[in-house]
């Protein structure tokens, strides 16, 4: 069929060369029906529209890598197609104003104008025809004197992911970004350092558009490509070009100084460690640009194609997931699938030592995990899920389980957090992406079993945005008594947070260190590792499961965990049901009148108090177990 579709932004150009099938699902979606003779207009609001949502689900994306939740082995899926992410509107004010806070700061630092805009179609724009198809550029941020012309991309991520890219070059260490007098980040290299080996491996890592840095310079790099490809299509002689990334500066520390309401940021943009850092990429997007037009040929060949080849399949999860995901992957099975297998990204070896990736595989026709010949297992764990699978048998180390519970020291206090992670701090103390604490729930359990749902049941919820961080360490430095074990799902969680707060508030860092000492992790319970209060209670270090069910499909949050153990606790009749509807929720406290509220507010209370409380039904089922 003869296509429509003939412009391409880079949201398009980036999901067009992530994935060879994208390009012909795109033009289905777009349509609206498989008949091919319907036709749709491709017109430049088409274009801006697209380009503003995936905005947005980058933004969303960014958040996800900082934050740090008590289910972090179970990533929720999200509609790429119909992003309707309640979490990330709560959120896009902020992602917003940093957008704002860059612009200005750019402003200020080369004393010029700039054009910027969050929304696409107020953005400084650029067109180049290259074949059959126009290729356009939107930019967050765009600088022009008598002198120079500066490019900024804006990317809500922090400045620790450049600062902390280091190489070792006979055998002494070294940033690959180090700072410039002007406080600008930029490469070695182009600061005429001293550079190796070493070095330029690192460099080569890094131009791949799926590292993690890599991805930033690239998507500069389409819009470094097609900037240039105008001005020299149109004979327009350019003056010199800089292209730089605008991110949090981690080392921001905002000091609590507010100004009509908000904190106020404007203040410290002639200091050395002001909350937006300038990264110049303007050589790592010139060597980026030599692969890059490799990729232009091979997305116009695609476009020109429109074939759906059948691998291949695009990633599962992260930023490089594809939006029609769901329709390459309708075949692979949504229970007991390969994908089930723990690690399976490091791929199965077969007797010869060859190594087979899932997608390899399914190739095969091996979609089903019992698929896998059992000896391709060489993981222990993966050994036990075919096992358990096979028999329709669960697996329990009841030796080993009972041994860890007989070491928890009564009273229990089983303890769960919900906070606010901004990528701009709020209150005094934070930087960009804390896990800012709003609430707690405390459930103690005097001995086993012996706990009411209510009456030993404590919370602290802040219901305003306020800093109430004192307060709420107080309180809970003032329940929890000096003995006994402080239980929780993820402690690592609860322990970060806790060393956060001993470091803002000194006064209960004794108190508060004494209970991250006591703090025990539940899920180590059920998927095994060593945890580091084994050593001290004489519990030895055990490769594999302790427990293993098929319901929980490989994963082990408490939300799979529970429904085996305690069936009529579930998240599903509350308000609120995980931890994103918290902090919707919470954001949104300012905007609601008296009734909503009142609603949410006990919304919120409950499923707290029903993460606590559901350690202490599990602890209850598993003593009667063993």
């Amino acid at each position: 069929m003869k296509h429509t579709l003939n412009k391409i932004s880079k949201t398009r150009f980036i999901r067009g060369i992530n994935c060879p099938r994208f390009f012909p699902l795109f033009e289905i979606y777009k349509r609206g029906s498989k008949d091919a003779t319907v036709s749709f207009t491709d017109d430049l609001s088409d274009l801006m529209t697209e380009e503003n949502e995936a905005k947005k689900q980058a933004l969303f994306e960014q958040m996800i890598e900082y934050e740090t939740d008590e289910e972090t082995d179970e990533t929720e899926e999200v509609d790429l197609i119909n992003v309707e992410n309640k979490k990330l509107e709560v959120m896009l004010p902020y992602f917003n104003k940093m957008e704002e806070i860059s612009a200005k700061y750019v402003q200020h630092k080369f004393n010029a104008p700039v054009v910027a805009s969050t929304e696409t179609r107020d953005q400084k724009r650029f067109e180049a025809t290259i074949g059959d198809y126009s290729f356009y550029s939107f930019l967050d941020i765009y600088q022009e004197t008598d002198e120079i012309i500066r490019v900024i991309e804006a990317k809500a991520t922090t400045s620790s992911k450049f600062m902390d890219l280091t190489f070792t070059e006979d055998k002494e260490k070294f940033n690959f970004f180090e700072l410039t007098p002007e406080g600008i980040l930029m490469s070695r290299e182009a600061l005429g350092l001293p550079v190796g080996e070493k070095y330029f491996k690192k460099k080569q890592a890094i131009l791949k558009r799926t590292n993690p840095i890599g991805g930033y310079l690239y998507d500069i790099t389409y819009q470094r490509y097609v900037i240039e490809h105008f001005f020299k299509s149109n004979n327009i002689e350019t003056k010199p070009m800089k292209y730089y990334l605008a991110i949090l500066n981690h080392k921001y520390i905002f000091d609590g100084v507010y100004k009509d309401g908000q904190p106020d940021y404007y203040k410290d943009m002639d200091k050395e460690n002001f909350l937006i850092r300038l990264v110049d990429v303007t050589d790592l997007t010139g060597n980026f640009l030599e692969s890059f037009e490799a990729d232009v040929e091979e997305v116009i060949h695609r476009l020109d194609h429109m074939t759906l080849v059948p691998f291949p399949l695009c990633p599962r999860k992260g930023k490089n997931k594809c939006m029609f995901h769901d329709i390459c992957y309708k075949d692979i099975p949504k229970k007991d699938s390969i994908f089930t297998y723990i690690g399976n990204h490091n791929g199965f070896t077969d007797e010869k030592g060859e190594k087979y990736k899932p997608e390899d595989l399914i190739k095969m026709n091996m979609k089903m995990a019992l698929d896998v010949p059992y000896s391709w297992l060489t993981r222990e764990n993966n050994q036990i899920q075919y096992e358990v699978l096979s028999s329709g048998k669960p697996y329990m180390d009841k030796p080993r389980i009972k041994a860890i519970l007989e070491k928890l020291e009564y009273p229990l206090y089983h303890l769960d957090f919900e906070t606010f992670g901004s990528p701009l701090p709020r209150f005094k103390g934070e930087k960009a992406y804390d896990q800012s604490v709003f609430q707690f729930n405390l459930h103690i359990e005097h001995a086993p079993g012996v706990s009411d749902k209510d009456l030993d049941s404590y919370v602290y919820l802040a219901t305003d945005h306020s800093d109430q961080r004192y307060q709420l360490t107080k309180y809970l430095c003032d329940l929890i008594g000096p003995k006994g074990t402080v239980v929780a799902w993820n402690d690592s969680f609860e322990k970060t947070r806790m060393k956060e707060l001993a470091k803002l508030f000194p006064e209960f860092s004794d108190k508060l260190n004494d209970i991250i000492s006591r703090t025990f992790d539940l899920w180590y319970v059920f998927k095994g590792s060593h945890h580091k209060l084994y050593d001290k209670w004489g519990i030895p270090e055990k490769k594999g499961f302790n427990y293993y069910h098929e319901a929980l499909q490989g994963s082990f949050s408490i939300k799979k965990v529970l429904p085996i153990f305690v069936p009529d606790l579930s998240y599903s009749n509350l308000d609120v049901k995980n931890g994103d509807e918290a902090v919707v929720v919470y954001g949104n406290f300012p905007k609601m009148n008296k009734q909503e509220f009142e609603f949410n507010k006990r919304g919120l209370i409950e499923y707290c108090k029903q993460d606590t409380w559901a350690m202490v039904e599990l602890l209850k089922s598993l003593r009667e177990i063993i």
